[in-house]
């Protein structure tokens, strides 16, 4: 079902959606996202009931002095149930970032404190997560990729442009001095992804796009020919400081140009236990694929094999892009990714679904989420030179794992009309169900039915049987 409204005067632009729920209710979700027409703005939805019905609600109803608008929304909740709402405010024409913001609401969402800075200016793919074990506040962790000049249009300047941590332990009003993420000697690196694990750890995963410099300063050019690396770095002491980065894989192929190096689309990372496992788009089997490789000593090595999520027939041409985590609280890995494998012209996306209770070593069958496919050539456009002939979809689907079940949300053009210009996307969502197993109770009960049908039957076989000696 959509969570967002249809408007088709406006054609707002949904996507890049991501879903939290209140650890003190988990009937109580949110679901914060970035519109990209008619122009760049925040949203957020909230859902009562386990995200069966949403309704949208104002977090800013007015933004900061010099902030002319509100951009890549990131939300997390506090072991206390307090939500926290994370935004990089633009201004001007060329929508400059001059810095990320931060607001709070500890009455689910009715009334947020007036917005404070938590970050100064040309600071680019801000992360946010809590870390709930700590203090009575949690800890609440920051990354983000700091651009050292103004970036020209379309990419980064020169290099240094580091990814950068720091952490709040007073609910986001201070924070540590930033600490480098990644390593000195990777000079092209861009799209952090977080993720905390148990014992106060924290993960930060990253691309190293190599000698690739057209994508990085989003200069005109085919798709890259060559290979990235997808690298993690971790923290054992609660972010003080980051341990030298771990090569995921130095084989990453892309299957397109990047489309806005500001916003590239982020591996997904997870953390449960020992285990670390990052997931990303990858084309080296010929098609861009939904690959994921994880670690089983809490990212300091990760020597295992890699996994197709997608289960479509090797290099058949279709698309699946775009894949996201997340760990139900027993451990269960859950996967969602865009899917183009019914549409022989590669362009319509369906949603699809796959998990794993076994310890990553092997995933359920592919489960199509999506009733109707979405039509991927609807949304918005961007005039720099990276971006000819794309289409703007989004950096991320959203994914929450819960005990029984799990929730994804992602941009849907199911509803949109089909003419030149259009850019209306919607979010839709929905559940996928893990029945409870039965109790022995029930198990009796099924007993009982089984023998009740089994008598019925065999009464209906002796009745036919004497039938037919009366008819003989």
């Amino acid at each position: 079902m959509p969570a967002t409204p249809s408007n088709r005067p406006l054609s707002p632009a949904h996507n890049s959606p991501v879903l939290r729920a209140d650890p003190t209710d988990s009937r109580f979700l949110v679901l914060a996202n970035r519109l990209d027409a008619p122009d760049f703005s925040c949203a957020l939805h909230v859902s009562g009931d386990g995200g069966q019905g949403w309704t949208s609600t104002l977090p800013l109803p007015t933004l900061p002095p010099g902030v002319d608008k509100c951009y890549a929304p990131e939300v997390a909740f506090d072991g206390n149930g307090a939500l926290h709402y994370l935004f990089v405010g633009l201004a001007g024409a060329g929508n400059e970032p001059v810095g990320a913001f931060l607001t709070s609401s500890t009455d689910r969402a009715r009334t947020f404190t007036p917005p404070r800075q938590v970050l100064g200016p040309l600071n680019f793919s801000v992360r946010m997560a809590v870390d709930p074990t700590v203090g009575k506040l949690g800890r609440m962790h920051l990354v983000w990729l700091h651009a050292s000049s103004d970036p020209p249009l379309g990419g980064f300047g020169p290099p240094p442009n580091p990814i950068l941590a720091a952490h709040s332990d007073d609910g986001g009003i201070t924070f540590t001095e930033p600490v480098q993420v990644s390593d000195p000697t990777r000079s092209l690196v861009v799209a952090p992804a977080l993720a905390l694990g148990p014992n106060r750890s924290v993960h930060v995963g990253y691309f190293d796009l190599e000698e690739d410099v057209i994508d990085y300063r989003g200069l005109e050019g085919s798709t890259w020919n060559g290979t990235w690396s997808l690298v993690v770095s971790s923290s054992v002491d609660g972010g003080r400081k980051f341990e030298q980065g771990v090569v995921v894989d130095d084989a990453v192929t892309p299957d397109e140009r990047v489309m806005l190096i500001f916003t590239m689309p982020p591996a997904a990372l997870v953390a449960h236990g020992q285990r670390v496992c990052a997931a990303w788009t990858d084309a080296r089997n010929g098609d861009a694929d939904a690959v994921l490789r994880c670690s089983d000593d809490r990212g300091r090595s990760f020597g295992g094999a890699l996994h197709r999520l997608n289960d479509d027939p090797v290099g058949n041409g279709r698309r699946q892009y775009l894949p996201q985590l997340s760990v139900s609280p027993e451990g269960r890995v859950d996967a969602v990714f865009f899917d183009r494998r019914h549409d022989p012209r590669d362009i319509h996306n369906d949603v699809f679904y796959t998990f794993s209770t076994d310890g990553i070593r092997s995933f359920a069958p592919n489960l199509r989420l999506t009733r109707a496919s979405s039509l991927s050539l609807i949304g918005q456009q961007y005039a720099h030179l990276a971006a000819q002939g794309q289409y703007e979809f989004g950096s991320r689907l959203a994914l929450l794992s819960l005990p029984s079940r799990a929730i994804a949300a992602w941009p849907d053009t199911r509803n949109s009309l089909v003419v030149p210009g259009n850019t209306e996307q919607q979010l839709f969502v929905t559940t996928v169900a893990f029945p409870d197993q039965p109790s022995s109770l029930g198990f009796l009960g099924v007993g009982l039915l089984a023998v009740g049908l089994l008598t019925v039957a065999l009464s209906l076989w002796s009745r036919r049987r004497d039938d037919e000696a009366v008819a003989q």
